[in-house]
């Protein structure tokens, strides 16, 4: 798969797509994120405490990029997120 970063951005070309998606603002370091293999609770612990935000949030927020980017061939489908007591939610 092809990608570029920008300087306030990450620009990808998923597979038999057209046109390039752009990851910007905190979805470069996302894609900086994505680099390794994670799950999602290790990625939404990341982005919170990389953003200073709630994790309920970011897993909101995640949610549906993720799907896009699985969707897109971008990214594996995520795992579901646990809950508190790691248990599937």
């Amino acid at each position: 798969m092809l990608w570029r970063r920008s300087l306030d951005a990450v620009l990808v070309l998923p597979p038999a797509v057209d046109q390039p998606m752009t990851l910007a603002g905190t979805g470069a370091g996302l894609w900086d994120i994505l680099a390794v293999p994670t799950s999602t609770d290790d990625l939404v612990g990341a982005l919170a405490a990389r953003h200073g935000a709630a994790p309920a949030v970011v897993k909101a927020d995640l949610a549906p990029v993720l799907a896009e980017l699985a969707t897109l061939g971008v990214i594996e489908a995520p795992s579901p997120p646990s809950d508190q007591d790691g248990q599937p939610a």
